[in-house]
């Protein structure tokens, strides 16, 4: 089973891509093995809810933004590592979640301390142009939306493949 997600905030800009993706997946046919759910809450209830979901997911696919210094609009597919912080900066990823902080570092670090990820994590990220608040994506960024949820879909095809 497959775990498919949008992580960011509305009416960021560029920064919502992947909130704004959710909603185009949600309301798109699925193969019977992948499950869309919004995970745009903070990261302990989500934890709650993958250790109360009936089924555990073999792979998890979440697409966000995140200025990390490429060209914008730039797409990446990455596996998440799953690299954890010391124990200070988990305890801190913790403290943000509890407080309602979204973003896509909090919710993997949260859901792995607490073992409720699969060790198939895979990330979409796209290179915010504009980061300021703001209802559309700047044209670089909402010209790779389609290619997104393509990717999206190829990854899901995937599961147990790495």
């Amino acid at each position: 089973m497959v775990l498919v997600s949008g992580i960011g905030y509305s009416n960021m800009s560029d920064m919502s891509f992947g909130r704004v993706l959710y909603g185009k997946m949600a309301e798109m046919s699925w193969p019977a093995h992948v499950h869309v759910e919004d995970l745009n809450f903070g990261p302990v209830m989500i934890y709650q809810w993958l250790e109360e979901f009936p089924v555990k997911f073999d792979k998890v696919v979440l697409v966000s933004a995140a200025n990390r210094g490429r060209e914008p609009g730039t797409l990446e597919v990455y596996a998440w590592d799953g690299k954890m912080p010391d124990e200070a900066g988990i305890q801190a990823c913790v403290g943000e979640a509890i407080t309602g902080v979204i973003s896509l570092e909090n919710l993997l670090i949260v859901c792995k301390q607490f073992g409720v990820l699969p060790d198939d994590v895979t990330i979409i990220e796209i290179e915010p142009q504009n980061e300021e608040y703001g209802l559309g994506f700047s044209p670089v960024v909402a010209a790779k939306v389609d290619e997104a949820i393509e990717l999206v879909r190829s990854e899901t095809m995937k599961v147990g493949s790495r």
